[in-house]
């Protein structure tokens, strides 16, 4: 059944995504796509819509922070049998900050080799706030939604919600590990019991099937914006 919802979903997005590649701006590196775009962006929520529901003001003095590449767990992470690696989500995100005070966090992504579109403006206040304290990489989980700092064996939580989730303000990678294969197991067990009863075969999610619905997400993202960009123009 998942496999069925996430077939339509991913068709759904796919087509609005193709629709809308070739008029969103894109550029050839995620360095180049935050010089040319970011700004004006930002400026569209300004003038477009409520500031206030991007934690930001009217004001138009607007800069950004160091562009960051965005981790995440391989599949090896969610078997204890393997080493936890990390790979790139190919989404690059930068905090956004209003006459010079971090407000939200602004990203581009790879959306096919050498072309780097708008990916999304909204991660929040707090973790623009510690972008600023990157000291290693930056590894992201969706699912959970939470954000750490990579350093050698250590995962430092960025967020309110990494540490609620580690219990903790520091991870080894070792115990991270752990914390990933039990969520997953009992994430599986919940989607079992309520598609089955608790009984029969079941097609289990795995990791990256979230991450393919992340991804169809992304890719829906420019469609959104022009339409945003269009419906403020008028």
């Amino acid at each position: 059944m998942f496999r069925l919802i996430t077939t339509f979903a991913l068709a759904g997005v796919f087509t609005l995504g193709a629709t809308s590649a070739a008029a969103a701006p894109t550029e050839r590196s995620a360095e180049r796509f935050a010089e040319e775009h970011f700004e004006s962006i930002v400026l569209d929520h300004i003038e477009g819509d409520d500031p206030s529901n991007y934690h930001l003001t009217e004001s138009r003095t607007v800069s950004f922070g160091p562009l960051h590449e965005v981790l995440i767990a391989a599949q090896s992470c969610y078997s204890l049998d393997e080493m936890c690696t990390f790979v790139s989500s190919k989404e690059y995100v930068s905090a956004v900050l209003q006459d010079g005070e971090p407000r939200n966090v602004i990203g581009t992504w790879e959306q096919e080799p050498g072309i780097f579109a708008f990916s999304t403006f909204g991660y929040g206040d707090e973790l623009a706030i510690a972008l600023a304290d990157v000291s290693g990489s930056l590894v992201h989980s969706a699912q959970e939604n939470v954000w750490f700092d990579l350093n050698g064996e250590t995962l430092t939580a960025m967020t309110t919600d990494a540490k609620r989730f580690i219990s903790g303000d520091t991870i080894t990678l070792e115990m991270y590990q752990k914390l990933l294969v039990e969520t997953h197991s009992n994430d599986q067990g919940s989607v079992e019991d309520a598609l089955t009863g608790g009984s029969g075969d079941v097609q289990t999610i795995e990791p990256k099937s979230f991450r393919m619905i992340g991804l169809a997400l992304l890719t829906g993202l420019p469609l959104g914006y022009l339409f945003y960009r269009r419906r403020w123009k008028r």
